[in-house]
């Protein structure tokens, strides 16, 4: 795993985007430790598998306190129920989008994610509005807010996707859930360049592939995610 990274994580100010009450996934692929206390090294209270859901008790304590870097996710420790157990999770791999559903939205036989991001955004968030139809390009809204650009040209086609209310890790993670074995996640995790800003932030991504992916966090907060795929003859 490769990445472009700062001699220091500087202290940066953080805004709470769960909303007490709410359940959400948990993406990590291996599960994570829910903890006593919102660090790495307490007390483990029990293991939360992939695909579990969990129940956010409060957030008055999401402060960069509770701020961590995990394998270069950054996140904070929250509070939450998990099955009747109240802990501590590193809320870098949790998120309230739904796993994907079908096998359009795996990355298997020659599939790329400008294919199954794409695929697995119309199939969630139905069209709302067109705002710009030609020949070799559309551009559309979602009902979640999303813009989405597709085009062709050269024999590649790209998709462009502005995602608003959503960190950067969870399109990433996002992107793990639609690996569909170990050996090819293997390949996936070796391809990650991770990117941080100058506040010591990480607001870039870049999944060197064969088709490649770059996930940028945009100056508006939103999520600019860009896919190429390989159309073929």
């Amino acid at each position: 795993m490769l990445l472009a990274l700062a001699a220091t994580i500087q202290a940066t100010s953080h805004t709470d985007p769960w909303l007490e009450g709410t359940y959400v996934n948990v993406f990590a692929p291996s599960g994570m430790k829910l903890r006593a206390q919102p660090n790495q090294n307490s007390e483990v209270l029990d293991i939360v598998r992939y695909a579990d859901q969990v129940k956010i008790l409060n957030t008055f304590d999401y402060c960069d306190d509770h701020f961590d870097r995990i394998d270069w996710i950054d996140g904070h420790w929250i509070l939450v129920d998990y099955e009747g157990v109240t802990g501590y999770l590193f809320d870098g791999y949790l998120s309230p989008l739904p796993f994907p559903s079908s096998e359009d939205e795996i990355c298997s036989d020659g599939y790329s994610y400008a294919y199954t991001l794409g695929h697995y955004l119309d199939q969630h968030y139905p069209t709302t509005q067109v705002v710009d139809s030609s020949a070799y390009s559309l551009t559309y809204l979602l009902s979640n807010g999303s813009k989405v650009k597709r085009s062709v040209s050269d024999n590649y086609w790209t998709i462009e996707m502005q995602i608003d209310g959503m960190k950067i890790s969870e399109i990433l993670n996002l992107m793990r859930s639609m690996v569909p074995d170990r050996r090819t996640r293997s390949t996936f995790e070796k391809s990650l360049l991770f990117i941080e800003n100058s506040r010591g932030e990480i607001d870039q991504i870049k999944v060197n592939l064969g088709d490649p992916v770059h996930i940028r966090k945009m100056p508006n907060g939103k999520i600019l995610v860009k896919a190429k795929g390989y159309i073929g003859c």
